[in-house]
């Protein structure tokens, strides 16, 4: 007697029907901590290797979620043309950072340097064009920018992290490391330690944009003059 059972193989490669966008679309519906290429292989319901065939690994696939939640996010910021440089930061910024946030614990694993960044050119170029016009030379509003967003994406980072712990960690850890020190040797600190005030709300974000426009526009002055 001849079996009739028919046997059910995962396909492989295009035959299982996956792009790039279904898989990501896929991998950002699973807890990141628990994200493998063998968890979202047995998510769609095809053999691991078809992943293969767009996601070479891993830290890849962690990757390209971060871009996606990042880009969907920082895309849709708008910045029209002729506002002050200034304000065009402050949009940049809040876009970014919002961005950031939406990529969650996968922040640290952006890389703006990747092809799928083509999202997030219009915001950038309207920024760097405004910058350029108040009086930046280009090398100039290259680092003044790229300093903004590295305050953006640390904020961002930190924003996570609290919001996943429930509490402010800089603060945990200034209190136990005050309990093993002599508090009156750090009055300063022991002081501070005590207050309620949290460093990652929006107030915390604001004032850091503050200091960068403050900053830079000192820079700006200072390159103006010597002309």
């Amino acid at each position: 007697m001849t079996s009739t059972r028919k046997t059910t193989r995962r396909a492989i490669g295009v035959r299982a029907g996956l792009t790039l966008p279904r898989i990501i679309e896929a991998a950002r519906s699973l807890d990141p901590d628990a994200l493998t290429m063998q968890a979202l292989a047995d998510h769609l319901g095809v053999d691991r290797k078809a992943l293969n065939h767009h996601v070479s690994d891993r830290d890849t696939l962690l990757a390209l979620v971060a871009l996606d939640a990042f880009s969907s996010t920082f895309s849709a910021v708008g910045i029209a043309s002729h506002t002050r440089w200034q304000e065009s930061c402050r949009s940049y910024a809040h876009g970014f950072t919002h961005g950031a946030i939406a990529a969650g614990v996968l922040a640290d694993r952006i890389r703006l340097t990747d092809a799928y960044v083509t999202k997030v050119l219009e915001p950038t170029e309207a920024v760097l064009q405004a910058m350029v016009a108040a009086g930046f030379d280009d090398e100039m509003a290259m680092r003044t920018l790229s300093m903004l967003t590295n305050i953006c994406l640390a904020y961002a980072r930190d924003a996570v992290l609290a919001s996943r712990s429930n509490t402010s960690p800089r603060a945990v850890i200034l209190r136990g490391a005050l309990q093993q020190r002599d508090p009156a040797k750090f009055p300063t600190l022991a002081r501070i330690a005590e207050l309620t005030t949290t460093t990652y709300d929006q107030r915390q974000l604001d004032l850091s944009i503050d200091i960068f426009i403050a900053g830079a526009e000192a820079q700006l002055r200072s390159r103006l003059t010597r002309r």
